[in-house]
């Protein structure tokens, strides 16, 4: 069976964006087959069902969201990892009964980047916590807070989600 694919190229843009995540929302909730349906080029329109959305603030320069392509020429299979790294300093008590939180579910993870993009990750599948620390720090200038490891494994690269503003997010069929 011969592979059909449709592809338009890409020019070299304009050197305006810059790297780093500005906020992060945790939805337990949202991944479910189907509440996304299917992304048209690369992007949501809005979620099929109500979906609401908790903020993890992170100080800037600290947390990062990556993508990796792992493809296996012999299986003919491709999917890709998708990697949030979220660093929170000054750990509370309630801080440690969020992570015990996160770590029991399956989550859908919304990324703001610094350049206003936001991205779906474990849209379908959910992504789950897979590692992580807790510290206190060595020296005064060290970190006293945790960072937290979510991994997700799609058949696609994170979609473009819908931008929305605010703390606590909601969104909702269009």
């Amino acid at each position: 069976m011969a592979c059909s694919l449709t592809i338009s190229g890409r020019s070299l843009p304009c050197r305006e964006a810059l790297g780093g995540i500005k906020n992060v929302w945790f939805s337990t909730d949202g991944f479910a087959d189907g509440d996304w349906g299917s992304p048209t080029a690369g992007a949501f329109a809005d979620t099929a069902v109500a979906v609401t959305v908790k903020n993890f603030v992170s100080p800037k320069n600290t947390s990062s969201f990556s993508q990796t392509v792992n493809a296996s020429v012999e299986n003919g299979t491709v999917y890709f990892e998708q990697v949030v790294s979220l660093v929170c300093n000054n750990p509370s008590a309630s801080d440690i009964v969020e992570i015990q939180e996160l770590a029991k579910g399956r989550l859908l993870i919304i990324i703001e980047d610094v350049n206003g993009n936001f991205f779906a990750v474990g849209h379908s599948r959910g992504a789950e916590l897979t590692g992580g620390s807790i510290m206190s720090g060595t020296a005064i200038g060290d970190l006293n807070g945790f960072t937290l490891e979510f991994t997700a494994q799609e058949a696609i690269p994170a979609p473009f989600a819908p931008a929305t503003d605010g703390t606590n997010l909601t969104y909702t069929a269009v």
